[in-house]
């Protein structure tokens, strides 16, 4: 059983809870997931995650029933956010029961859109109960502090043997995962190296004007890619971030 007021991570897509599994089950903290992450595939990943956090000896999965991929992705190309009210009201109402001393998102870095719109409907729900957000990298860095000071973060690093059972617990569920994710994660893990994943950091959250300062003045990779995307015939078109991820943001920093 999960400690009472323990923290919540509340995350995008399941194998998100991979990159802090150390520090997860030192806060006894549990996991909520928007999404099935079935975008890529068609197969929903829950099944590995629930796997996963067994293994890891955490709380099993909050029971909130995640969407598929297509759900959120139809949010932001059509404005139509009924969807995501619906997927607020039940995060809220789920705080209210659990009444976590603080909550753990994804980072906003716009890698994803999901990732960043989980990020800010996160900040958006805590900034009305006044519960504290922290958020973790994805793409970036495990080690770095990004765009927090040190001193605010929580830092949490694994001896040789806690490093080896969550790097197992990371390789057991790629290989399960299928060859996209699989590839993705092997790129991650070379980029910084395997004993990168010895450091966990959880940052107060990136803020909206930060964020929307920088995706103003240049286009997020996730923007880039579709339009790349779009150029070998492999998408009909784009998700832009002003078109389409900064309105349905918006209106969420409004809410808050």
């Amino acid at each position: 059983m999960a400690w009472e007021n323990a923290p919540l991570a509340i995350f995008a897509h399941p194998g998100h809870e991979l990159r802090i599994l150390h520090a997860l089950k030192q806060l006894q903290a549990s996991c909520l997931f928007l999404t099935d992450a079935s975008a890529s595939t068609g197969r929903s990943r829950i099944h590995l995650t629930d796997q996963t956090l067994i293994s890891a000896g955490l709380p099993k999965r909050e029971l909130f029933a995640p969407q598929p991929d297509s759900t959120l992705y139809a949010v932001m190309t059509s404005g139509i956010d009924a969807p995501l009210r619906v997927l607020r009201n039940d995060i809220i109402a789920l705080l209210e029961k659990r009444m976590p001393r603080f909550l753990i998102t994804d980072s906003a870095e716009g890698y994803n859109p999901v990732h960043d719109l989980c990020h800010f409907m996160v900040i958006s729900i805590a900034a009305n109960k006044r519960i504290p957000v922290f958020d973790i990298a994805l793409d970036g860095d495990p080690a770095d502090f990004g765009h927090a000071r040190p001193e605010n973060c929580l830092d949490f690093t694994m001896d040789a043997p806690a490093l080896s059972a969550k790097l197992l617990l990371i390789q057991n569920y790629i290989d399960a995962a299928g060859p996209q994710l699989s590839q993705e994660a092997e790129q991650l893990l070379a980029r910084y190296g395997r004993g990168a994943q010895a450091k966990e950091i959880l940052r107060p959250a990136l803020q909206w004007t930060e964020y929307d300062s920088a995706f103003r003045v240049r286009a997020p990779f996730f923007e880039e890619h579709g339009r790349r995307r779009v150029r070998e015939g492999k998408y009909e078109s784009a998700l832009t971030y002003s078109d389409h991820l900064r309105p349905i943001l918006e209106s969420l920093m409004v809410v808050a």
